[in-house]
Parts: C-alpha cells; structure tokens; sequence
C-alpha cells in the first residue's frame, strides 16, 4: 500500500467546477504521474500550488514514490522562484517554469535535465515555507509520520468519514490548506477544489451544487464572511466549518459560535504551526460559547506544557517537524527536535485544561520602560472598538492601523486610558485595509517598511 492509497472506488475523490474524478480514477492519474517520477534515488519535486487536479496527482504521486516535496504558490514571483530553484535544485517542477536547466515532460511538468547529486532524509516528505515566509530559502522538514499522525488527529476531532466533502478554498501551499487535503485523504473523503473566494457568488453556487459538508477559513475569511451576510445562509448541506491561522476576534468568535449551534452545525477554532504539520489544539463545538478567547485542547496524541519562566507553550506530538532547511544541505539532515516544538508563545491554563495565547515572546515593545505586549494591545483595541486593528511598531513608537477615521478617536482613547501612553509613545494610521499575506495573515513586515 502507498502514502494514502485509497483502494479503487467510484466515489467522488475530487471535484471541480465541470468535472469529477472517483477515486479509481485518481489512482489511475497518480500511478502514470509516478512512471513520469521514477528515480532509482530519492528526489526532490518542486510543486507550484493552485488548487487544481494536477496539482494534487503530483503531490500524491512524489509522496506514493517516496520523493520529498516542496510546497509552493503559483504566483511566487520569477526572482523567487529560481532563489529557490538555485538553492534546492529540485529533480522536477509541476507548474509554469522558464528555465533552460529543465525539460517539458508533459503539459506541467518538468525534468532537470542532469540531476544533481542530492542526499535526502529517507523519512523527509514535505518542504513547507514557513509562516510569513513564502519564497524564503527557510521551510519546515515534515516528515511523513508528522504529516500523517496530524492528518488522522484532525480526522478524529472533526469526526471525518468518507461521507466528508470539504471545500479547498485556501491555498494548498500554506500548512491549513495542504492539512484539509491531508485530512480528507486520509479519510477516504471528497475533496472539492475552487479559486473562488467566499466573496465571489460562483463560490456559494459551487458549495450549494457541489452539496459541500465543510469548508475552512483564516480570521480574515471571518470578516468577509459577515460582510456578505453568512450568519443569515441556510446551507442544509453544510456539517461544519473551520477557523485557524491566527487568533479570531472573539466578538466573531461568538457570533458564529452562536450561529453553528442555532443551525446545528459545528464551529471549530483551531490552533497551529506549519512547524507542527500544522495542527496543535482546538476547542470542542460544545464548549466555544464558553471558551472564545482559548485556543481549546491539545489534538488526540499532542500535549502541551508552559514553561515555568518563560512562559512560553511547549507542545509534544508525533507531527512535530524534523527541523527547518535552510539550504540543500539541511535535506539530509534528520529529526532534530525529537517531537518537542517551543511554539515561541506566551500562554496561560485554565482550571478545564484549556489553553489561552497571552502573546508572542517576539512580539514586544518596551515604551519608556514600559514591556508593552503587541498581541494583547490588538486584542484589547479590537475588542473596545469592533473594529480590525494591527499593532507594531519599535521601542520608540507604537504603530496602531485601523480601516477607518471613525474609529481614530477611540483608539486615542482606549490607549490612553488602558496604557496610560503619551501621545508621543504612540501613533495611529488609517489604511483602506490592512496588507495581509496570501495566507490571510496580517502582513506586519509590509506595515513596519510602509510606515516606519
């Protein structure tokens, strides 16, 4: 038996807008993809993600040869691109290439003409750019058992059977989307693919044609979902939908909180790292209502502890990476963390065992010898005045950012009587919207070279 191979079935494996392919026909795609990969050593295939059938056939298919694979967006700029090219010399790239060290193959996918001499980790099986990142020569070495231990957990807390058909609306590049492939594989489940946003009309006949049972979103995807009326839908087929990738206002929170259990479907806030492949922690639908501000439990087989002095949250599991690669050489290298992640979080237990992020050790400012944690102002800002807000800044200023003059005056306020900060410690930009990475997360870099 390969990596995920589901015995041959005509139930649907994946959908598309005009198309369907069973799971008999995926595996037929995958095995002549793996003619196309044979190798009489391990190698590394750089795949360039949109959420298209290609793309998963690829990817199934180096996992089932025992190649390693890269994990990267299709629209990484050329410069990028051949950074990491240069760097990883991958044995074959699935998407749009301009390089004379490669031949076509097949319509996508492309061979290096002389393979270079690579040592490879027997056990390494994805490259994962690592959060805020993308086109970094930085990626997280997931090994296969990270990869697969995490994609069974999330099975078992979500309650996934092969009746699951969930949407893949993010992009399978970033750790949240390549773990709702992960999971429905896993599972024998459906997987329905789109490039539609929740914005988009097309995305909503899709989910209603296509009778999808879950789909998932970032804390960003949240707030679109308000603005276009969500919390008003009937969606008879739809069982659950999901939220991680950064922390959800819990005004929002609690909303769809209320909306999943008045239309008996099921919410679920999620916590995680690509460095855990991704998942670490979610709270149970029953208890939401009571827990918004937590990031729930450790996944079935993770377990977290805080450090004493640090405060720091520790978290223990089999889908701990092996390590971070930072050139071709890393790729040889083995596990180095032994299933232990310092997720490089602050935070705190409750007396239910669940867990709470109070900040991230990095994500400080110390303002006129004032230890000011960036995470926590956000939270509280958001939180008094409904409204989005993106703190950074340096030692001599806090930067605030909203989307809106009206709410200027409450922020002055807000940090004026909680902090008790000069007017000169800090300052407050009004952007249309605040810059935000593919992945949904707010883009603090491009702020800080923006406005500092």
């Amino acid at each position: 038996m390969g990596f995920w191979d589901i015995a041959d079935s005509e139930r649907e494996a994946v959908v598309l807008d005009n198309q369907s392919y069973t799971y008999e026909q995926f595996n037929k795609s995958i095995s002549e993809c793996q003619k196309v990969l044979e190798s009489d050593k391990k190698q590394l295939v750089l795949i360039l993600c949109e959420n298209s059938y290609g793309v998963l056939v690829t990817y199934v298919a180096a996992l089932r040869s025992n190649h390693a694979v890269m994990l990267l967006s299709s629209d990484l700029n050329n410069e990028l691109l051949n950074n990491v090219i240069d760097t990883y010399q991958p044995a074959w790239v699935y998407g749009s290439l301009n390089s004379t060290d490669y031949e076509k193959t097949d319509q996508f996918l492309w061979k290096r003409k002389f393979f270079m001499d690579v040592n490879i980790h027997s056990e390494l099986a994805i490259l994962l750019s690592t959060s805020g990142t993308t086109g970094s020569r930085k990626f997280a070495r997931l090994s296969y058992r990270n990869i697969q231990s995490n994609a069974e957990a999330i099975g078992e807390y979500l309650q996934m059977t092969s009746d699951e058909r969930g949407i893949v609306n993010l992009p399978i590049s970033y750790s949240y989307g390549m773990s709702i492939v992960n999971s429905h594989l896993a599972t024998g489940a459906t997987l329905l693919l789109t490039d539609n946003t929740v914005m988009e009309k097309s995305f909503w006949e899709f989910l209603n044609k296509k009778k999808a049972t879950s789909f998932a979103g970032v804390p960003f995807t949240y707030q679109m979902l308000y603005r276009v009326g969500f919390l008003k839908m009937e969606l008879p087929h739809l069982r659950m939908f999901t939220q991680a990738g950064g922390r959800l206002n819990e005004k929002f929170a609690r909303l769809f909180g209320e909306y999943a259990a008045n239309h008996n479907k099921h919410f679920y806030i999620m916590y995680g790292q690509t460095e855990a492949s991704p998942r670490m922690s979610y709270i149970p639908p029953s208890q939401l209502l009571k827990k918004t501000d937590s990031i729930g439990i450790p996944i079935p087989g993770g377990s977290f502890e805080i450090d004493s002095e640090t405060d720091e949250l520790i978290y223990k599991g089999t889908n701990v990476m092996m390590g971070y690669a930072e050139s071709l050489a890393d790729l040889a290298k083995g596990d180095g963390l032994q299933g232990v992640l310092h997720t490089g979080d602050t935070a705190r237990v409750d007396e239910d065992g669940f867990y709470s992020i109070t900040g991230r050790m990095k994500r400080f400012l110390k303002l006129f010898g004032l230890r000011i944690n960036l995470d926590e102002v956000e939270k509280r800002l958001e939180s008094s005045i409904q409204s989005t807000v993106a703190c950074t800044g340096n030692d001599d200023r806090l930067i605030v950012v909203i989307e809106s003059e009206n709410v200027k005056q409450a922020v002055h306020d807000c940090l004026d009587s909680i902090y008790k900060l000069h007017k000169s410690a800090f300052r407050i930009h009004i952007l249309e919207s605040i810059p935000r990475l593919s992945n949904g997360k707010t883009d603090y870099k491009a702020i800080k070279e923006e406005l500092i």
